[in-house]
C-alpha cells in the first residue's frame, strides 16, 4: 500500500444506551454482562455472558430455546449468585442486524457491555467519526428514537485500560457517580445519592468511591 492511501484517523468513541428488548426480545435474565460475542461465517452466533438469574430457569430456557437447542451451551456457577452462560446459538433476527450494522460500518464493540431489563444494553463502540454518524444513521428509526446517548468524544486507550482496572461493581458505582453529578465542578451529587443509584449503604459507597479513586490515580501514576 503506498503511503498516499493511507488515512491518519482520529478514533471517536460513543456511548449509548440500547433497549433490552431491541436485543433480546425474551429473556428470563435481567441483570448482567456480555463479556463476549462473535458473529461466525455461517450465521450463527458465540456469547459469552455473566448474569443474576436462577440457574435452573437458564438451564431450562436454554434447552428448550430454538436458538440453542441444536448447539452448544453450559452454565457455570461464577460468584455471588452469578452465573456464566456460554452459547452457540442463532442470533435473533434483531441481534444479527445489529451485529451486521456495526460490521458494515467498521465499528468496534467494547467488552464487557452492562444490561438490565429496565435501563437496557449500555454498548460503548469506537471508530472514526464519518463512520459512528453513518452507523448511527443506519439503525432503523423506531431503534434511534428509542436510544440514548450518554457520552460522545475522543477515544482514549488509557482512559478504557484505567476503567478495565475496576470490578464490574466499582465500574458501576463510577457511573451511578457521574450521572447523579458526584464529580462534578462544582460537585453537586452525593455520596448519599450514589448509594441510593446503586442500592447499597452510603458508608459503602463512600469505600467504593475511595478505591475507584485510587485504582484510577495508580494507573495514571503508571503511565
Amino acid at each position: 500500500m503506498k503511503d498516499s492511501d493511507t488515512k491518519s484517523l482520529v478514533m471517536k468513541y460513543l456511548k449509548m444506551t440500547v433497549p433490552h428488548d431491541v436485543v433480546a426480545p425474551e429473556s428470563i435474565v435481567s441483570e448482567g454482562s456480555l463479556l463476549n460475542i462473535q458473529l461466525l461465517p455461517d450465521g450463527t452466533l458465540l456469547e459469552l455472558s455473566l448474569v443474576h438469574a436462577d440457574p435452573d430457569e437458564i438451564r431450562a430456557l436454554l434447552e428448550t430455546s430454538t436458538h440453542t437447542a441444536h448447539f452448544s451451551r453450559e452454565v457455570v456457577e461464577a460468584q455471588n449468585d452469578q452465573w456464566y452462560i456460554y452459547q452457540h446459538c442463532r442470533p435473533t433476527e434483531q441481534t444479527q442486524e445489529l451485529l451486521q450494522l456495526f460490521n458494515d460500518h467498521r465499528l468496534m464493540i467494547m467488552f464487557p457491555i452492562p444490561f438490565d431489563d429496565k435501563t437496557g444494553l449500555t454498548l460503548e463502540i469506537i471508530g472514526s467519526e464519518a463512520d459512528i454518524q453513518s452507523g448511527f444513521d443506519a439503525l432503523p428509526l423506531e431503534v434511534r428514537q428509542r436510544t440514548s446517548i450518554e457520552r460522545v468524544g475522543e477515544y482514549s486507550p488509557m482512559d478504557a485500560s484505567m476503567v478495565a482496572a475496576l470490578t464490574e461493581r466499582q465500574r458501576e458505582v463510577l457511573n451511578a457517580a457521574v450521572a447523579v453529578g458526584y464529580y462534578d465542578v462544582p460537585r453537586y451529587g452525593t455520596a448519599n445519592e450514589v448509594a441510593d443509584v446503586v442500592g447499597c449503604a452510603s458508608s459503602t459507597a463512600s469505600e467504593h468511591l475511595r478505591k475507584i479513586e485510587a485504582r484510577i490515580l495508580s494507573s495514571l501514576a503508571r503511565e
